[in-house]
């Protein structure tokens, strides 16, 4: 099982640390403490989980249906 740092996945969300440290605190996104430092990690699975419950599906609208401005 892979496990990332908080770094890791803000880089691959395009996102601040904050915001994954805030994802994790509300419970959107599991992580685990690992050491004896308590360090956060988070493991594939939740971040493959995340994606799923969050993404985006946008609709393809052509040229003939677009509003002229």
């Amino acid at each position: 099982m892979k496990l990332y740092t908080v770094d890791e996945v803000a880089q691959i969300l395009r996102l601040s640390k904050r915001t994954v440290y805030s994802y994790i605190e509300f419970g959107y996104l599991r992580a685990v403490q690992v050491g004896e430092k308590k360090a956060l990690r988070i493991p594939e699975d939740a971040l493959n989980e995340f994606l799923k419950l969050n993404q985006t599906v946008f609709e393809i609208v052509p040229l003939s249906r677009r509003t002229k401005k």
